[in-house]
């Protein structure tokens, strides 16, 4: 991508060739939290109206969680739509924590907390003697995602990360003819309302990281979340979602994978109502009421596709 920097900020560059500058980092996460960070010596806030800056009043942390730096970002101007590359390193420090889950950020990492999270890196240029005086603005250095899989040590871990350009090389065509739909359940191509058939519910005795037992029991029917996701509203699981293998005759909702973190009596949840992707499920969508939708028209399956069969 570009580099975006506001014309005031080019004005005082070019008259003050000796600032200071520190790196500032977002990182959307899937907790619903978003971490900022900077790699300054100490805190720098932001305030809301900053040239370069659309969100409201901010402060970018040094320590809290961990000292961030990025490396070198790799560029080609040219016609290819080749991608930019950025290494992005935390050197965790005692008692560094992922923002809202009580655990550590190396640990965050190595349980896939960070992959594919939404990264901005922006640059803070402020004058001599004056740390933390942003109002010449902020230059906009990187925009993309991190990759999975980063260096892990005990110390310190290492994403690699990638701008929106590795989008490119999805499969085309995107979609495969086949019987069952291609939608996401209550996604904008499916249309139906998610809030429609969601159920909240709160973590009875019995429960584990994997087995979610309801306080009170589940007036649906067994199956009828199985495939649903399961999200954690409140307690140590907060903000993590699950998908859900099974749910039994008992009411029980068995996930799976585990929730990172031990699921207690209380915890608050909600769950979303499972679809196998067929056309007579679309056909007759039950809601959680008992009564039924029929979705067929945005169903995205072609189901006279034959099976699939060996050549001789």
């Amino acid at each position: 991508m570009k580099r975006l920097m506001p014309t005031g900020l080019i004005t005082f560059l070019q008259a003050n060739p000796n600032c200071l500058k520190a790196d500032l980092f977002v990182i959307s996460l899937p907790n619903g939290q978003t971490l900022y960070a900077t790699e300054g010596q100490f805190d720098i806030t932001v305030p809301s109206g900053t040239p370069g800056w659309t969100a409201g009043t901010t402060t970018f942390l040094s320590s809290e969680f961990g000292k961030w730096n990025r490396g070198a970002i790799t560029s080609e101007a040219s016609f290819d739509l080749s991608t930019e590359g950025m290494s992005l390193t935390c050197v965790a420090q005692q008692n560094t924590q992922f923002p809202g889950l009580s655990m550590g950020i190396l640990a965050a990492a190595r349980n896939g907390l960070f992959d594919a999270c939404q990264i901005t890196v922006l640059t803070a240029y402020m004058p001599s003697g004056q740390y933390g005086n942003v109002s010449n603005g902020l230059e906009t250095k990187f925009f993309g995602f991190i990759e999975k899989n980063p260096k892990i040590n005990r110390l310190m871990v290492t994403f690699a990360c990638q701008d929106c350009n590795y989008l490119l090389n999805q499969k085309v065509p995107s979609r495969i003819i086949q019987p069952g739909c291609q939608w996401g359940f209550c996604d904008k191509n499916c249309a139906l309302n998610p809030s429609d058939y969601t159920v909240t519910f709160t973590a009875g005795g019995g429960s584990t990281t994997s087995l979610l037992a309801p306080q009170t029991a589940f007036t649906q029917a067994a199956g009828y979340f199985t495939q649903g996701v399961v999200t954690c509203t409140s307690g140590a699981n907060a903000g993590l979602l699950g998908t859900v293998k099974l749910h039994d005759a008992s009411g029980n909702l068995e996930l799976i994978l585990p929730f990172l973190l031990p699921v207690s009596f209380g915890d608050g949840f909600s769950v979303i109502k499972g679809c196998d992707k067929t056309a007579a499920m679309c056909g007759n969508t039950i809601l959680p009421g008992g009564s039924s939708v029929n979705n067929l028209v945005h169903f995205s399956g072609a189901i006279a596709v034959p099976p699939p069969s060996n050549a001789i």
